[in-house]
């Protein structure tokens, strides 16, 4: 079985209750509400790969390759995982390949703030001509298809560069391999 080495940042707190519990799993209380209709339809996608856990419906997110090809492990010198000076851990874990679901992190933005996936220019006008042609439903189904590209890793034009994230549905303990405690900045 093919496993595949991962990193997710997270609170302290999180790294606690995975000792714990032997399990981490998303909990949805802690979850944006304005996020909440992109992560249900990423959760979709990886339902179609493997089935959640009962009772879980949001992913674990973890980072495959953090800063791309050069870098693939999240730096814990630049600010931005957590809260400045929140404690917080960085946790190397290997998962089996066929538990993960791997997508463009740039990418996935478009389905964040839920518009057409384009990679060009002459791309996004032509979903720019279709929201204005087609009826709502239809043009819907069309912006939701653009954002199946961001599975696929091809598509990256700088794989040195691009970051590629990762979504499973709990993280177990005994795929842990190495924590990294920090203070964020």
């Amino acid at each position: 079985m093919r496993c595949l080495k991962l990193w997710t940042v997270r609170p302290e707190s999180d790294f606690f209750l995975l000792q714990k519990q032997g399990v981490y799993r998303t909990d949805k209380r802690f979850v944006f509400s304005h996020r909440h209709k992109a992560y249900h339809w990423i959760a979709e996608q990886l339902k179609k790969k493997i089935s959640p856990p009962d009772g879980v419906d949001f992913p674990v997110w973890a980072w495959y390759r953090a800063y791309g090809l050069t870098q693939i492990k999240p730096d814990l010198r630049k600010s931005g995982h957590l809260k400045r000076k929140e404690r917080g851990v960085r946790i190397e874990f290997d998962v089996p390949e066929h538990l993960v679901l791997l997508s463009h992190f740039d990418a996935w933005h478009a389905v964040l703030n839920n518009h057409c996936l384009a990679f060009t220019d002459k791309e996004l006008d032509e979903y720019e001509q279709m929201e204005q042609t087609y009826p709502k439903d239809i043009f819907e189904k069309i912006k939701q298809t653009s954002w199946m590209k961001i599975f696929d890793l091809n598509l990256i034009e700088d794989p040195n560069n691009d970051a590629v994230q990762a979504i499973l549905w709990e993280l177990k303990m005994e795929w842990v391999k190495k924590v990294d405690f920090f203070t964020a900045r």
